[in-house]
């Protein structure tokens, strides 16, 4: 079988571009498997700074071409003229290949995936990861503007006709049947987990570390988590923060931290230029706090389940964290924007081992059925059941 990928981002951990997202590690690691399994795979995605350009990685060969993301972040990029280069350039560059089936990352591939998709006259499966709708889009981009028109490339990318959408989870599922699109031609697979590279890896435990992994931006809220910590700071001194990620809130939670005067206790590690440097912080802290209010699923709570690290998300109706966490089982769902309770589950958790063991013992166990390799076979059966169906 011979697969495209398109996607904006493709992880380069050799040169430590691109290791950002939960979206863009599903195509690295199913894409990586469908090759090892001896299937014919390319990858269309966008150059970053200091990429060539093209190159083979893993049996797969990747194009890179135009850049619509911002090039330190891998945020959205506020400008139409680069998107629409991108969209261009990688339409025409699909088209030139002989694909057998087109796998889309959301948003903006799905545009140049859909014309190939017509000119080659080959199936289209697009993945969707969120839904953020009118009102999270505006919230993310601080602008009615730009809000608005990412909500319409979404609204549009979902309507369009694909021979099979996939969505990571099934809150997702039911925000994209809210668009219109049929619900028997979504199928759900979730997200997944390397489980081999978290039990090869050995560190000791830093006593009371807390550990945030994700973007910096104002929907993932790690300002609730920061304002937290003094009240965790009074009945556990020794408690530290490790804030893992990068983005435009970074300035804003560093003056956060000042302010507070928490500079002894919060570190900053800036972007993690490879997914072994990532393991290694999972690994060495005792507990995960994601307060973001908008997730299609969280890889990153499965990350941390397969470190056997408790929880602590936010309770939002329609968030994928809600098929991940079981309330007082792996770790707590909380009441949104109150640090207050993120304190007080803190506490609770740093001051009680046993506690800590029997929540990280369930989500381990919990997050054993989420290995990439069966997560990549899951992926596979949908394209072989396209392709026939075609």
């Amino acid at each position: 079988m011979r697969v495209l990928y398109i996607t904006e981002i493709y992880p380069d951990p050799k040169r430590g571009i691109g290791v950002w997202g939960g979206g863009e590690r599903q195509f690295y690691e199913i894409s990586r498997r469908v090759a090892a399994m001896g299937h014919e795979v390319s990858v269309l995605t966008c150059r970053f700074p200091g990429q060539p350009a093209e190159e083979e990685v893993h049996g797969i060969k990747v194009c890179r071409i135009g850049l619509s993301r911002d090039p330190r972040t891998g945020g959205v990029r506020r400008a139409v003229l680069p998107v629409f280069s991108y969209i261009v350039k990688t339409a025409v560059r699909a088209v030139g290949k002989r694909p057998e089936l087109i796998h889309c990352n959301t948003y903006f591939p799905v545009y140049p995936g859909k014309i190939a998709s017509l000119v080659k006259e080959v199936p289209l499966v697009t993945t969707f990861h969120d839904i953020y709708g009118l009102r999270g889009w505006i919230e993310s981009q601080h602008s009615v503007a730009w809000g608005f028109l990412g909500h319409l490339a979404t609204t549009i990318a979902a309507r369009l006709h694909h021979d099979r959408i996939i969505s990571v989870s099934p809150q997702c599922k039911q925000k994209l049947v809210g668009l219109g699109v049929p619900e028997d031609n979504i199928t759900i697979i979730p997200n997944g987990v390397d489980l081999k590279l978290f039990d090869s890896i050995k560190v000791e435990k830093i006593p009371h570390q807390i550990l945030y992994v994700g973007r910096l931006v104002n929907f993932k809220h790690v300002d609730w988590l920061i304002q937290a910590m003094p009240q965790v700071l009074k009945e556990v001194p020794g408690a530290k923060l490790k804030v893992v990620g990068g983005g435009p809130e970074r300035e804003a939670l560093v003056k956060l931290v000042n302010k507070l005067g928490l500079q002894a206790h919060v570190t900053f590690t800036g972007l993690t230029p490879t997914y072994e440097a990532v393991t290694r912080y999972y690994k060495e802290s005792e507990v995960f706090v994601l307060p973001s209010t908008v997730e299609g699923e969280a890889i990153v709570l499965k990350e941390a389940m397969a470190a056997g690290l408790p929880l602590i998300a936010m309770n939002i109706p329609g968030s994928g964290v809600l098929s991940l966490l079981r309330d007082d089982e792996n770790g707590f769902l909380l009441e949104p924007g109150r640090p207050e309770l993120i304190a007080e589950k803190l506490i609770q958790l740093l001051q009680n081992e046993k506690l800590r063991e029997r929540m990280g013992e369930a989500g381990r166990k919990f997050v054993e059925q989420f290995d990439w390799d069966i997560i990549a076979e899951q992926t596979l059966q949908v394209y072989k059941i396209v392709i026939e169906s075609k």
